[in-house]
């Protein structure tokens, strides 16, 4: 063991901290690009729209709803744009991220769904898997399913408002039946 008192230079260390930004790279950050919070900030930016647009292709695309009056006695849920910028290790920007969000929490039990369930994979599963993949020589491989919860079908009538920004012309009083789920409703995760 060395003595600190004895030999200062050698205990020094100049390498930063990880994990810890200089003043100068947060100043940076606080004025870079941000993500909007609403759609009136989002729209008008090309790769915002961009982003909107290919979320709406994927949804019809893979027959998520269908356009049709609202029937009697039934309400529709309302819809959210949610933004997120993708960056990488280096702080560049990768992808502008949006996604298409039903208001579920204004769903009413035994109204407009009967029963939730939300799979969760165990951490102590996680670590199993990624302590076999490495005693083994596994390669491990991270990927997002980005329409996840687009393939879920659904038990119950559930209606949405057309989108904001994309309201089909000559047609802004009717609304869309969710043939399969939308991320935010309550039975999405069961579906």
């Amino acid at each position: 063991m060395s003595d600190p008192a004895k030999a200062p230079e050698q205990t020094f260390d100049d390498t930063p901290v990880q994990g810890f930004r200089n003043l100068n790279e947060v100043y940076e950050l606080l004025l870079t690009e941000s993500e909007p919070v609403k759609f009136s900030e989002a729209v008008g930016k090309k790769e915002w729209d961009e982003a909107m647009r290919s979320e709406i292709a994927s949804i019809e695309k893979n027959k998520t709803w269908k356009l049709t009056d609202l029937p009697a006695g039934q309400r529709p849920i309302g819809l959210k744009w949610v933004y997120k910028i993708k960056r990488d290790a280096k702080d560049q920007i990768t992808k502008h991220k949006e996604r298409l969000v039903a208001k579920g929490y204004i769903q009413k039990q035994g109204v407009d769904y009967e029963e939730v369930f939300a799979p969760v994979a165990r951490l102590e599963t996680v670590r199993l898997v990624l302590a076999l993949s490495a005693q083994n020589g596994w390669p491990v491989h991270h990927l997002d399913v980005k329409t996840a919860f687009l393939h879920g079908e659904l038990n119950e009538e559930v209606f949405v408002k057309q989108p904001e920004g994309f309201e089909r012309k000559g047609q802004e009083q009717k609304v869309y039946k969710l043939i399969k789920a939308l991320y935010g409703l309550k039975q999405a995760p069961r579906a």
